[in-house]
């Protein structure tokens, strides 16, 4: 059975001790056992919950969120719908943000095609009128 020192899963995990802690404190991940020699060791299955939760924070989790996740998986009465609801919900927050994404990229793939020819871009047209505007109403620019 393979398990992990403190040090050892941190590094695993590419997560620093402190964090580590801090997850186990706030009941993300189960405290560490201690083997005969005293060490807190951490079992394998500890390294795919923080994978999970570095996953699910750069989607968008909260630590909270990923918490009631958890809590909905653990336990001998496992229960579909509220799983299943905070899936669905965080999988529609996932499709609202990659949309915005992809506009952004799209936007600066744009503003990248025009810098030989930075008139024809919509940005920076709009910002040169705006600052000739700003300077024909004599309003200073803003840093």
């Amino acid at each position: 059975m393979k398990h992990y020192l403190r040090g050892q899963l941190a590094k695993a995990a590419r997560l620093n001790k402190e964090t580590l802690r801090y997850y186990e404190n706030n009941g993300l991940i189960p405290p560490a056992q201690r083997d005969s020699n005293g060490y807190r060791y951490y079992p394998a299955e500890t390294l795919v919950l923080l994978e999970f939760i570095s996953v699910a924070k750069a989607a968008g989790f909260t630590l909270k969120e990923i918490k009631e996740l958890f809590s909905a998986l653990r336990g001998e009465e496992f229960q579909k719908e509220p799983l299943e609801s905070i899936i669905v919900k965080k999988l529609a927050d996932i499709a609202e943000t990659q949309k915005a994404l992809h506009l952004a990229q799209e936007r600066l793939l744009d503003m990248k095609a025009h810098l030989d020819s930075p008139l024809e871009c919509p940005v920076f047209e709009a910002c040169q009128i705006l600052d000739q505007q700003s300077k024909a109403h004599g309003i200073k620019k803003s840093s």
